[in-house]
């Protein structure tokens, strides 16, 4: 066991810092040390955890297993840490000055982000939001997000990660009402056949629907993806293409009143949207105005 009074923390943040960044001087710029710091840090990190840690490579620096290992409990540990001290320090919405940064599937962001707007404006003035794609790497994911606003699938979330959910509803599938194959009724094998408009994975998050066909052995026929749900529904009203919707979206984009719609055949598949947040920040005063705030703006969608 180590003794803790004899462990200099801060040789922690230094690993973290060359782990993040893959280099001696990567690692000095993020910490706002010298090179030459840092290495006196992690020759003293190197006797205290008897491993050599990283290895020099062309690019800078590459860990060793033992590292990579170490890397988890410790990123796991300095989070805990950093909220235990945020605790100290009480969030009053109207003179916090701040940047959150959500990821936010696209089906909800058209009535999310505008609400979020309007409470922003009368009660955290000073706050803003950074919304980023869910192209970023699971791995570092949670270096750079504060929370996601995703449809989940009903899957295990990692351990570090909590949700709650927000919304549930039925999916639907859309077409013009005069679609030649509108007569037909919709089961798996038509769903899978018809050429499709989508949603890049990069708005949504998910490959849920992917996945279900997949079980069944069928395959979308996507003739188009787009990045934005506002362009879906003129694209299915102007086309043979169709396309899938949760059913709360009618009441809020007059648009899909004109197109016909029928239940997704594939019954295990529904819209669960949830918040996600890491559990390191769970007990952070910011974090836990943000949840609350995010929260009421669907109870409000929902009634």
């Amino acid at each position: 066991m180590v003794n803790l009074r004899k462990f200099d923390l801060n040789l922690l943040v230094i690993f973290r810092a060359i782990m993040n960044r893959g280099s001696i001087a990567g690692a000095a710029e993020e910490i706002g040390l010298s090179p030459s710091a840092v290495s006196h840090a992690l020759a003293r990190l190197r006797v205290m955890l008897n491993d050599e840690l990283f290895f020099r490579t062309a690019d800078g620096v590459s860990p060793t297993d033992r590292a990579r290992e170490l890397y988890v409990d410790i990123e796991h540990g300095l989070g805990f840490i950093s909220s235990a001290i945020s605790l100290q320090h009480q969030f009053e919405p109207r003179k916090a000055e701040r940047v959150f940064t959500l990821q936010v599937a696209d089906y909800v962001a058209g009535f999310l982000l505008p609400r979020l707007a309007e409470r922003l404006q009368t009660e955290a003035p000073g706050i803003s939001f950074e919304i980023l794609p869910f192209s970023i790497s699971t791995d570092s994911v949670w270096d750079r997000v504060d929370m996601q606003v995703r449809l989940t699938p009903g899957r295990l979330q990692p351990e570090m990660v909590r949700s709650q959910r927000l919304l549930a509803d039925e999916i639907v599938v859309l077409m013009r009402r005069d679609h030649p194959r509108a007569a037909e009724p919709m089961n798996a094998e038509l769903y899978a056949e018809l050429p499709h408009v989508k949603l890049s994975q990069s708005a949504t998050g998910t490959t849920v629907i992917e996945d279900a066909l997949a079980a069944r052995g069928l395959r979308r026929h996507m003739s188009m993806t787009v990045a934005s749900w506002f362009e879906i529904p003129d694209i299915v009203a102007n086309s043979d293409l169709i396309a899938i919707a949760p059913r709360r979206l009618f009441s809020l984009d007059p648009r899909l009143g004109q197109l016909r719609s029928a239940p997704l055949p594939l019954e295990e598949v529904v819209f669960s949207f949830d918040l996600c947040w890491d559990l390191r920040t769970e007990r952070e005063p910011g974090q836990k105005w943000l949840r609350r705030v995010i929260s009421d703006v669907f109870k409000e969608v929902s009634a």
